[in-house]
């Protein structure tokens, strides 16, 4: 009977951490989320008022069995009227036995206020199918040739749909930003389904609060500040700082630490008007998880050129 209850502990714990990462992960907690506030905020739309492409690829916990890895592919563009903004995400998630494949639409109205300051609403729908592939678990009963029937088969691809809203305000040095890109409560797993005893979760609404100004320390030099705050209900508040040196708008070399979760170094470079190519690597700071890896992320941003003649400021954000 021992032997039943040991892998029930066990996966309970990994459904728990899973529950919190379905919300943490998926709407994007990259460290290279400067080169992809799309993702969380679709006011964001638009901003570098070209067509531009971001690519994010991120191992999490090398060298942890079954550790996090997402990769984010994002497309956004200012329509031809300058109000309005267009973008569209795919994303892919996995952990452990998890597996989440998504794709979002983003629109946003962009207001123009005056003195180079824009505030932009936008709003978000989603749609993610969540698999859990119990099948693919190891476990302690498997050791003593026994079988446990609520391991015997995956949970059926679940859809879960979602929508969100976001405010985006920036001027040439500085940005503010408001977000909830996923505000329905969707169940993991329908009340009465034979894996409902197992998946009985939910996604919650997580709300984020990010801001960032650029200064100016002499021609070549310029320091950028960023912050990000996420709230989600029952689990403690996250913040983070970031604080990176610019220097000739073509490198950008920084540090950041968020509370009690991770600390670490990225890199980004400017290769070009149209490229920018990004990396980071962080290690957690809690006993949650500890590797001697550490996590990767890899972001490359592509804009594109048009014959559309305007002026466009250095976007710093």
């Amino acid at each position: 009977m021992n032997t039943m209850k040991s892998p029930k502990i066990i996966l309970s714990v990994l459904l728990l951490i899973c529950s919190t990462s379905l919300v943490a992960q998926q709407d994007a907690m990259h460290t290279q989320y400067v080169m992809n506030k799309l993702f969380v905020n679709p006011g964001y739309a638009g901003y570098k008022e070209l067509p531009t492409i971001t690519a994010i690829h991120r191992s999490q916990w090398l060298g942890f069995k079954g550790a996090p890895m997402t990769q984010v592919l994002s497309y956004d563009a200012p329509l031809k009227m300058d109000k309005l903004a267009i973008g569209a995400t795919l994303m892919h998630d996995k952990l452990g036995p998890q597996r989440t494949t998504g794709f979002a639409a983003d629109v946003a109205y962009r207001a123009k206020l005056g003195n180079r300051a824009t505030l932009s609403f936008g709003a978000k729908a989603s749609i993610e199918m969540y698999q859990a592939n119990l099948t693919d678990l190891v476990l302690t009963s498997d050791y003593y040739g026994l079988e446990d029937s609520y391991f015997m088969n995956n949970t059926r691809g679940l859809f879960l749909p979602n929508i969100g809203f976001g405010l985006y305000y920036h001027k040439k040095n500085h940005f503010v930003g408001l977000s909830v890109p996923k505000m329905i409560r969707n169940k993991l797993e329908r009340k009465g389904s034979d894996m409902y005893h197992l998946l009985n979760g939910r996604q919650e609404p997580t709300v984020y609060l990010m801001g960032g100004w650029v200064k100016k320390i002499n021609r070549e030099l310029k320091i950028q500040p960023n912050f990000m705050v996420k709230g989600e209900w029952g689990a403690p508040l996250s913040i983070g700082a970031h604080i990176n040196g610019i220097y000739l708008d073509q490198f950008n070399v920084g540090v950041f630490y968020y509370h009690k979760e991770t600390a670490g170094l990225m890199f980004q470079w400017q290769a070009d008007k149209q490229l920018k190519v990004g990396y980071s690597m962080d290690f957690p700071v809690n006993q949650l998880i500890s590797t001697g890896y550490g996590s990767h992320e890899l972001a490359l941003n592509y804009n594109i050129s048009t014959k559309r003649k305007r002026i466009i400021y250095p976007k710093y954000f």
